[in-house]
C-alpha cells in the first residue's frame, strides 16, 4: 500500500473527530479556528481551487455547526440587527445579475462565494454568544496574526519575500503577502488582531500582560509595514484614532502609539530599513489606481443603472479601456483588472440598486458598532472603520477578513444583548406564611 494512502487512512479518523467537535461547538471552537486562518489565504490548501484553503474548509464546518445550533432553537433573545436582511438583499441582488451578466458563469461562481461568506455572518448574527466566546475568537485572531507575521519576518531575514502573487503571471518585486492574500489585502487582514492587542495593552490586569499585548500590537504593525501597503498604513492610523476615541480608558497611551506608528510608517516607506516596504513604484504613485478609476467612471453611464453582473469588472474594463486616453494600469491577478475601490466595484457590477444597498448596510453596521457598550466598542468599531477606509483603495468584498470584521461587530452585539437580558431573570416570589 502506498505511503500516501496509509497516511490518509491514519489521518482520516482524526480529521473526522476534530470536525465533529468543531460542529458541536461552532462559536467556541470553529469560529476561533476560522479566525486564526484568515491571514493565511491560500498558503495552506488542498488542491488549487479557491474553495479548498484551510480557512474555507473551516468556514464550511462553521456554517454546518451554526445551522445545527439554529435548527436546535438556539437564537439570540433580542431583536435581530437590520444588517441581516440588508446583506441578504445585497447578496440576492448579486445573484439576480446572473440573468443579464456579461459572463453568467463567472457571476454565478462569485455569487456562491459571496453567499457563503454572508451565510457565516447571518448565522453568527442570530446565534447567542457570551464574553468567553468573544474572548476566544479574539485569541484566534491574535494567534493567526502572530503566526503570519513571524512567517513574514522569517522571509524578510532569511528566505526573501516571494515575487509571485497567487493567480498572477508575475510580480515585479517580492513583498510580504504575495504568497497569501496579496500584500495590500494581507495588510488589512492584520488590522483586527492589531486593534485587539492594542486594546488589551491598556485593559489587561497586570503590567506584564499589558506589555506583552503592546508587543503583539507592534508586531502586527511590523507585518503591515512589511507588505509595503500605503492603504494598510492609512487604515492602521484610522484604527488607532478610532480605538483611542471609542473609550476614555488608555486614550493617551493609544494616541501616543498611533503617533509612533505614523512615524515608523514614514521611516519604513521612505528609508526601507532591512528592505521593509520597498517597492518598484514611486512614493507619489497611485499604482495605476487613478487610471483604473477613470476607466470605471467612463463605463458607468452604460453599466451603473442595473450593473454588468457580479465579478465582471475585468470584462467591463477590457471593453472600455480603449476609449479612455492613457489608461495604463498595473496587471492584476490572472491578467485582469480590479477596481481598487469597493464603491466603484458595486456601482459597475450591481448598479445603483446594489450601491444603495451597500451604503445602507454599511451605515447600519457602523451604527451597530457605535451602539455597543464602551467596554466592547473599541476593537470592532476601529477594525470596521479601518477596513472600510482600506476598501476605498481595494476590492475586498469577497475576502474573508472583510466579513470577519462584520462578524466581530455582530458577535459583540450579541454579547451585549445577552448581558443586558441576564438581569431580567424573574426573581423568586416570597409567599407569606
Amino acid at each position: 500500500m502506498a505511503p500516501d494512502v496509509v497516511l490518509a487512512l491514519v489521518a482520516l479518523p482524526v480529521v473526522l473527530a476534530v470536525t465533529l467537535v468543531l460542529i458541536q461547538r461552532p462559536l467556541s471552537l470553529a469560529l476561533p479556528a476560522f479566525a486564526a486562518t484568515l491571514p493565511l489565504g491560500g498558503l495552506i490548501s488542498v488542491g488549487a481551487s479557491r474553495y479548498n484553503s484551510l480557512s474555507s474548509l473551516l468556514g464550511l464546518v462553521l456554517v454546518v455547526g451554526l445551522l445545527v445550533q439554529v435548527v436546535a432553537g438556539r437564537r439570540v433573545a433580542g431583536p435581530m440587527s437590520v444588517t441581516v436582511p440588508l446583506w441578504l438583499l445585497f447578496v440576492g441582488a448579486a445573484g439576480a445579475t446572473t440573468l443579464w451578466s456579461l459572463a453568467p458563469s463567472t457571476t454565478a461562481a462569485g455569487f456562491l462565494l459571496l453567499g457563503s461568506l454572508c451565510a457565516i455572518y447571518v448565522l453568527v448574527s442570530i446565534t447567542p454568544a457570551d464574553r468567553g466566546i468573544l474572548r476566544r475568537t479574539e485569541n484566534g485572531l491574535l494567534v493567526g496574526g502572530i503566526a503570519v507575521t513571524c512567517y513574514g519576518m522569517a522571509q524578510l531575514l532569511f528566505l526573501g519575500f516571494p515575487a509571485h502573487v497567487a493567480g498572477a503571471v508575475s510580480a515585479p518585486v517580492g513583498r510580504f503577502g504575495n504568497d497569501m492574500l496579496g500584500p495590500d489585502n494581507e495588510a488589512v487582514s492584520l488590522l483586527l488582531p492589531m486593534v485587539v492587542a492594542a486594546r488589551r495593552s491598556v485593559t489587561a490586569e497586570s503590567r506584564r500582560q499589558r506589555a506583552a499585548y503592546l508587543g503583539v500590537a507592534a508586531l502586527m504593525l511590523v507585518g503591515i509595514l512589511m507588505t509595503g501597503s500605503r492603504g494598510g498604513l492609512i487604515a492602521s492610523v484610522v484604527c488607532g484614532l478610532t480605538l483611542a476615541l471609542a473609550d476614555r480608558r488608555g486614550r493617551r497611551t493609544l494616541l501616543t502609539c498611533t503617533v509612533v506608528a505614523v512615524l515608523l510608517g514614514g521611516v519604513a516607506f521612505f528609508l526601507h530599513p532591512f528592505g521593509i516596504a520597498e517597492r518598484t513604484v514611486e512614493i507619489t504613485s497611485t499604482s495605476g489606481r487613478t487610471a483604473i478609476w477613470r476607466v470605471g467612471l467612463a463605463a458607468c453611464p452604460q453599466y451603473c443603472p442595473l450593473g454588468a453582473g457580479w465579478e465582471t469588472f475585468p470584462l467591463v474594463y477590457a471593453e472600455t479601456q480603449a476609449s479612455v486616453p492613457d489608461a495604463q494600469v498595473l496587471v492584476g491577478p490572472g491578467g485582469s483588472y480590479q477596481p481598487h475601490n469597493v464603491i466603484l466595484l458595486v456601482a459597475i457590477e450591481l448598479g445603483i440598486p446594489g450601491l444603495v444597498l451597500l451604503f445602507a448596510v454599511l451605515g447600519a453596521t457602523v451604527a451597530d458598532a457605535l451602539r455597543l457598550p464602551a467596554h466592547l466598542r473599541g476593537p470592532p468599531l476601529a477594525a470596521l472603520l479601518g477596513t472600510l477606509a482600506a476598501a476605498m483603495f481595494l476590492s475586498n468584498l469577497e475576502y474573508k477578513f472583510f466579513w470577519m470584521t462584520l462578524v466581530m461587530v455582530a458577535l459583540s452585539r450579541n454579547v451585549a444583548q445577552g448581558e443586558t437580558a441576564a438581569p431580567d431573570v424573574e426573581a423568586p416570589v416570597m409567599v407569606a406564611p
